[in-house]
């Protein structure tokens, strides 16, 4: 079977490292493209980041497109509290060999989904993916399917109602989740159940890879501020998700739903709300329900496990 051909749209963030390292690990994806947006850091660090991340894998043949740097939306914050304020963990990084392509991320996506099927990978705000609707609305024949990291079916993580990918650009999602495209959605309730400890961080030190390190080395403040919040140290693989559910489909339970996003209000801006009625069951959307975390970890732990060690 012919790999899936993937551009990863992405505001790296820590577990967006996690997610991409996975996907440029994995047979099964042709990844062409990071194609950067603002989100958990300004898209000055998001495409920088994108560009570090590429260098470290050795992955100079993969494109970084600069995406929007303002949500549709206005103005929002970001979350470098959580990642660090350069986004990945305030690490000392050399350099980027790998350099940033004069093509913005829209006009990318765009002309290599045309030039064969392709499927998006969106670990980020959706602003991108609504601006390509809108100034490319015939796109949708083009895209095999979106799987999008966002969300929340019970409780958000900016507020009570909100997830943050979602909650950066609501006016965005609202668009994405309203076109004629097939969407998995893997919420915060999906999300949740699929987590590192610290023996997957002694895994990845002893693993005595350059990737290795660096992963440990950025996931080490993120399991401090988790525990420093809700009491303990593990690491949410959020952003994973979506690549884990690209790989394999069959990874993830899922229904079919009616997905809608608050635009307005005071305390419920960004809000996600799926309908589970059995009308929707067929439906092009779908939100994941269930994952086992032990098969993801263990696949997760291969393949990083093919990275090249140090010497």
């Amino acid at each position: 079977m012919a790999a899936t051909r993937l551009i990863i749209d992405t505001d790296p963030g820590v577990d967006d490292a996690v997610a991409i390292v996975l996907a440029l690990a994995s047979p099964e994806l042709e990844v062409l493209a990071l194609t950067t947006v603002v989100g958990n850091v300004d898209v000055e660090k998001t495409t920088l980041n994108a560009r570090r991340l590429l260098t470290l894998t050795g992955r100079d043949d993969v494109l970084v497109g600069r995406g929007c740097a303002t949500p549709i939306g206005g103005a929002s914050g970001t979350a470098a509290e959580v990642h660090g304020q350069d986004g990945l963990g305030d690490l000392s990084w050399a350099e980027p060999t790998v350099g940033e392509a004069s093509e913005d991320a829209i006009e990318m996506i765009y002309r290599l989904a045309q030039e064969a099927p392709l499927t998006i990978a969106a670990i980020g705000p959706l602003t991108n993916l609504a601006t390509l609707l809108q100034r490319h609305p015939d796109v949708v024949e083009h895209i095999e399917r979106v799987a999008i990291m966002g969300g929340a079916s019970f409780e958000g993580n900016v507020t009570a109602a909100a997830e943050f990918n979602i909650w950066v650009d609501p006016e965005a999602a609202a668009i994405v989740f309203a076109g004629s495209w097939k969407l998995d959605i893997m919420p915060l309730d999906l999300t949740h159940q699929a987590f590192l400890n610290d023996d997957d961080l002694s895994y990845l030190r002893n693993l005595k890879s350059e990737v290795g390190d660096r992963l440990a080395a950025m996931l080490e403040p993120y399991a401090k501020f988790h525990e420093e919040w809700v009491g303990n140290r593990d690491l949410i693989m959020h952003d994973a998700m979506a690549i884990y559910e690209v790989i394999d489909s069959s990874a993830i339970k899922k229904s079919g739903v009616k997905a809608e996003v608050e635009t307005g209000g005071v305390l419920s801006r960004g809000a996600t709300w799926f309908s589970r009625s059995f009308h929707h069951a067929e439906s092009s959307t779908r939100v994941g329900v269930e994952v086992n975390n032990e098969n993801f970890v263990k696949l997760l732990r291969e393949r990083l496990a093919t990275y090249p060690s140090r010497g």
